[in-house]
This record gives structure tokens, sequence and C-alpha cells, in this order.
């Protein structure tokens, strides 16, 4: 008899630690942000942006530029955001969290540097001029927050089209879907301060 009372007890204690771990709150409220585009990957592209909130509503204006690589070029975006009306906070660290969904339309131009990748062991020394395409992307995030400094994580699905390419362009843009500005995957990182 002891030992079931024994379990109830550490499970109760358990349960109590985790509802003192993580706590559902509303939304401290913030109007403007800037942020610095994936600095953990300065040495393939680096940017900034500004973002914008009403509410659980925001927008936020990007512009990136990817000066390594096979596709050197710039890329702008703008984002639009709608996050989840509660937010979790980690009270033993003071970092909070809330979850969102965006779209955003994309807008740049990509050249091609194949000298970029000669240390994959290709030997192309082809160079071609900008290309402008455009796109747009959507997906979820988390966006942690503490104090006045955030963190932002968001992943999904980006559609990308370059315009018609003259012919001996299109050997040289084959992967351009694969990598660079025109992959499928969305994946970034952002770092921050708000007010």
């Amino acid at each position: 008899m002891k030992k079931p009372l024994f379990l109830i007890f550490l499970v109760l204690c358990f349960e109590q630690t985790q509802a003192q771990y993580i706590v559902r709150q509303h939304i401290r409220r913030y109007h403007l942000a800037l942020t610095a585009t994936s600095p953990l990957s300065g040495t393939f592209k680096y940017g900034g942006g500004l973002e914008n909130r009403w509410r659980n509503f925001a927008y936020l204006f990007s512009y990136n530029r990817n000066y390594s690589g096979l596709y050197p070029g710039t890329d702008m975006d703008l984002e639009f955001r709608i996050y989840l009306r509660k937010r979790w906070i980690n009270s033993r660290y003071g970092v909070t969290f809330q979850n969102f969904i965006f779209a955003r339309g994309i807008f740049g131009d990509a050249a091609y540097e194949g000298p970029n990748v000669h240390f994959l062991g290709f030997n192309d020394n082809t160079e071609l001029p900008d290309n402008i395409y455009y796109g747009g992307a959507a997906g979820i995030g988390r966006r942690y927050t503490k104090g006045v400094l955030f963190f932002t994580l968001r992943g999904g699905i980006r559609v990308v089209e370059l315009p018609d390419l003259p012919a001996d362009y299109k050997n040289s843009y084959r992967i351009f879907y694969f990598t660079g500005p025109g992959s499928y995957l969305e994946a970034h990182l952002q770092v921050g301060i708000q007010i």
C-alpha cells in the first residue's frame, strides 16, 4: 500500500515542478523589432529586417545579400506573420516563446559564378550576369524572447520562379532550385532586439 501512495506523491511533485517550469500566458506587446538574418551563416549571406507588429499580426521587411556560393545576389522580401494568441514562459530562465504562421513574397536577383565552387571539385569558369527571380514562401515558426532580445526560427516551403533564360544559361541554373535562393526548403534564423 505504501508503494502506490509514494508513486502518486512523486507524480504529483513532478507535475507541480512542470507547472512551475512552463506557464501559458498572454503576449507581451511590442511594436517594432530590428533583426539580423542568419548571423551564423555570415560567410554565405547576411542581411537585416524591420518588423512592425500590431497585436497578433506583424509584417517584416527584410533585405539579404547572398555574396558567396554558386548564385550570389540580393534578396528582398515582405513577410506577414500571425502569432498564436498564447505564449509560453520558462519561469526558471525567464525565456518566453510564441508560435506563428507566416507567408512571404520574395524578389531578388542571382548571378552564376562557377569559380566559387572550385573547392568542391567542379572545374567551371563560367560567370553569368544577374537574373531576376520572384516567388513566395509559407510555413511555421517560433519566436524566443528574453527581455528586449529575441531569437526566431522558421521553416516551410518556398516556390521561386526564374524568367525565361537563354538556352545556354539553363544548364548553369539547373541546380538553382536545390541550393541558393531558389531552394524549395525555407529555413531561417534571425536574432534581434524589440521595443
